[in-house]
């Protein structure tokens, strides 16, 4: 099914690059609990007041009545979604579209493991570093919490909120995939690979803004994401995190049925 040897190699080639937004994301998430309280709250609010477009753009309105509610409107309308697209975009970069790119999966094919094989286990490589990243911040979020706010974290809804985006992550992350196998060259990858998520994500904070700005939302997946859903309470949620999910399975198999067809030498 995969190579076992490749998958030990992925896993310790993209280490660096997971620590520093792992870094990132754990700065931020303890820094927005710490504000948690009623002058840091107050100082926010009064921003939201004075900037309100810039503050709409990146998701950031809206009145807190918990914690989660907090950490939902600071964290999960701009950098929840920013720095993993980030990583996504690394990535995939280190783990496929730079072996095409230097003409270097032309070693990976010389080995005993077929193209099937190879881009099994490259897409593993990519899920199972999402999968890292999510948990490990959802556990930074759920100790710190604890540690400043004992008891004042809904912590079933703040797992299923991490889990409804990495389900957003793992559909961009196909949408990256899908561009890597396609493309023979970097600077396609990026346009293509790069260019759409990004496009997603400022059309979702053009849509944020409002008034006759707000249907781009139905432009972008981001809109998919059921943060406040499942912040309130609603349902409905599993419904959007079974698109989600879905739409990267169909990516993710795609991309690797173009990749086992296509030729590696242009």
């Amino acid at each position: 099914m995969i190579s076992f040897s490749l998958l030990k190699r992925n896993m310790f080639s993209c280490i660096k690059p997971f620590l520093i937004i792992y870094a990132v994301l754990c700065m931020y998430t303890i820094v927005i609990i710490y504000m948690y309280e009623p002058k840091m709250a107050d100082m926010l609010n009064q921003y939201q007041e004075m900037m309100p477009g810039i503050m709409a753009a990146v998701g950031m309105t809206g009145v807190a009545s918990s914690l989660l509610e907090w950490m939902q409107i600071y964290l999960y309308g701009f950098l929840m979604l920013l720095f993993p697209l980030i990583f996504i975009i690394i990535l995939v970069q280190k783990l496929l579209m730079g072996y095409i790119d230097n003409g270097s999966m032309a070693n990976l094919l010389a080995t005993p493991n077929s193209r099937g094989k190879l881009i099994r286990t490259q897409a593993l490589s990519v899920i199972l570093w999402l999968g890292i990243l999510m948990t490990a911040v959802t556990a930074v979020g759920i100790v710190g919490s604890q540690m400043m706010f004992p008891n004042e974290l809904n912590v079933k809804r703040y797992i299923m909120l991490n889990g409804s985006t990495l389900f957003m992550q793992l559909l961009i992350s196909g949408i990256v995939f899908l561009a890597a196998c396609v493309c023979s060259e970097a600077k396609n990858y990026y346009g293509l690979g790069a260019g759409l998520p990004i496009l997603f994500f400022l059309m979702q904070m053009i849509s944020n803004m409002g008034e006759k700005l707000e249907n781009l939302k139905y432009l972008t997946v981001y809109t998919l994401l059921p943060a406040s859903k499942i912040v309130e309470g609603e349902s409905g949620v599993w419904c959007q995190n079974v698109i989600m999910l879905g739409l990267a399975v169909v990516l993710f198999s795609g991309g690797s049925w173009w990749f086992c067809r296509r030729d590696l030498s242009v």
